[in-house]
């Protein structure tokens, strides 16, 4: 039927339809799972106690730098422990939600510190749930770090916040008292 309009149409002089559209493959989402674009894998080096709470140092050893957060004592007690493999007497609050994520088919992926704003880190929590998907839970950036350690995943920092927060190592780690080892 289609070659019979067709014919028709070249016939008295009209121009023939246009081909259908071509569906277009879209572009294939970024994976969730790997380093974001525009952010730098960190460890941990400290926590410091100050005062009434403590100060994680996170580094970039690429780069030479770290960034400081200031956290409370518990979130310090926690990091520290997980570092050092050493778990709690009773479960704090990182362990319980990574205990509730694990027994409903959850598995903590990758964790970030995506922003400073206000003074304030903000992280992300990336968690791939039973059916396969991942999902991003808003979160404060110490627990983002206590998840990933206890979990085992990376952890992300996003170079702006790195440009904005970092300071040069060899300056600052002459200036303070270290904790001892923590990795």
């Amino acid at each position: 039927m289609r070659a019979l309009v067709l014919a028709l149409l070249v016939a008295c002089g009209a121009a023939p339809p246009p081909p259908p559209p071509v569906a277009k493959t879209p572009a294939p989402a970024p994976d969730p799972v790997t380093k974001p674009t525009g952010y730098v894998e960190v460890r941990v080096l400290d926590v410091i106690g100050m005062g009434d709470g403590d100060t994680l140092l996170l580094v970039d050893d690429v780069s030479n730098t770290v960034v400081p957060i200031a956290i409370g004592g518990t979130e310090g007690m926690s990091i520290v422990g997980r570092v050092r493999g050493v778990p709690p007497r009773r479960p704090l609050t990182h362990d319980l939600l990574e205990d509730a994520v694990k027994k409903l088919g959850g598995t903590i992926v990758k964790v970030q510190i995506d922003e400073l704003r206000d003074s304030v880190f903000h992280g992300s929590v990336y968690v791939r749930n039973a059916k396969g998907r991942i999902v991003r839970l808003d979160s404060r950036a110490s627990d983002a770090v206590a998840l990933g350690i206890g979990s085992g995943v990376p952890i992300y920092v996003a170079q702006g916040v790195l440009d904005e927060a970092g300071l040069e190592r060899d300056k600052v780690m002459p200036q303070i008292t270290p904790t001892g080892p923590v990795t």
